[in-house]
């Protein structure tokens, strides 16, 4: 436990001086993620992280972060393009590379890759904090509740630990210190807040139960051991995944 807290302090501190220094060290901080991240994953689907379908994928993550840190900020579409339609070639024409395969090719392009993008497009946005909030919030509130109120298991065949009663917790909290952050920057849009954040909170979860349930299928405890008492980046940012794209596309399309 004291390993896991002094972890969780210095990341967190790591993460937080990162995002408040912002412009091309934060993007690059979360290519590295991005990077660990593929690792991880092609360690868990190939065995071995630098096979095919890891290469790809690095591949794409050096593509954004060219794309976000240079001028050419509207090639996204063409990389994703590009990307996918490789992907189909090689399926097509490589005979190593069955369907199976393929769809664990871009599951992680689009779980590692896509989704951890959507922190770079935040870079010195202020609603970037909001992710760590509602990703970290959740999971404390629900760790808490599930603690004190805990009853009656959530998906016990994937996660044993969690619990409706733990689940509603995190709601409940994610909601409340959303609220208190959008009213900070006067934003009093009540009715759309609490809705977000209602359903960035069970994104979130999603993003927990998602890599529950790889580690589960792959039988490991842990995708890694790069930070000692939390296991790899994975077992970190398995929520912060599923949050980003939702704080990105709810501040694009409703604020």
């Amino acid at each position: 436990m004291r390993q896991r807290v002094i972890t969780g302090v210095a990341g967190g501190a790591f993460i937080a001086a990162v995002t408040l220094m912002g412009g091309i060290a934060y993007d690059f901080v979360y290519f590295g993620i991005t990077c660990i991240a593929i690792y991880e994953l092609s360690r868990v689907f190939f065995n071995d992280g630098f096979a095919y379908g890891a290469i790809v994928n690095y591949m794409f993550a050096i593509a954004l972060f060219i794309e976000k840190i240079t001028e050419y900020n509207h090639y996204f579409d063409f990389f994703m393009f590009l990307y996918i339609s490789m992907n189909f070639l090689m399926f097509v024409f490589n005979k190593k590379i069955d369907i199976k395969k393929l769809g664990e090719i871009i599951f992680i392009g689009t779980y590692a890759v896509f989704f951890m993008y959507h922190m770079m497009l935040m870079n010195g946005s202020v609603y970037v904090w909001l992710v760590y909030i509602i990703a970290f919030g959740t999971d404390t509130f629900a760790y808490f509740a599930g603690k004190m109120l805990g009853r009656h298991k959530l998906y016990p065949e994937v996660s044993p630990n969690k619990t409706i009663e733990g689940a509603i917790g995190g709601i409940i909290g994610c909601t409340i210190i959303s609220i208190i952050f959008f009213k900070y920057l006067r934003i009093n849009k009540y009715i759309y807040i609490i809705i977000f954040s209602v359903s960035a909170s069970i994104f979130s979860m999603v993003g927990d139960l998602t890599a529950s349930k790889i580690k589960r299928e792959s039988g490991i405890k842990d995708f890694g051991d790069l930070l000692p008492g939390h296991g790899g980046i994975l077992d970190r940012f398995d929520s912060v995944l599923f949050v980003a794209p939702t704080v990105y596309y709810f501040v694009q399309h409703f604020l």
